[in-house]
């Protein structure tokens, strides 16, 4: 299942944790956006990671789950690229 994951941390520590952290799922397409094709467990691990990063008072994190219509219907333009889905990860 493919997701994006979006956010708005204004504090500079926490937001850079954060993105480390998803850049161990998935692959960063803008500053603060990233695409990360994951199975069910391995989002859950990264759904626990990040409640675990942030402070629930004050930062904003949005996780987009992509159907497989939605994935196969997604554009990019301009120097955008697509990410395609690995056939293994590192983690």
């Amino acid at each position: 299942m493919q997701y994006v994951i979006c956010y708005d941390i204004a504090d500079d520590g926490r937001r850079s944790r954060t993105a480390n952290a998803l850049l161990d799922f998935g692959s960063r397409i803008e500053e603060s956006v990233f695409v990360a094709n994951l199975d069910e467990e391995l989002a859950g691990r990264m759904m626990e990671r990040l409640g675990k990063l942030m402070d629930v008072e004050a930062d904003r994190i949005h996780v987009f789950k992509l159907c497989a219509e939605c994935s196969r219907g997604t554009k990019a333009l301009g120097t955008a690229e697509l990410v395609e889905d690995r056939e293994f990860y590192v983690i």
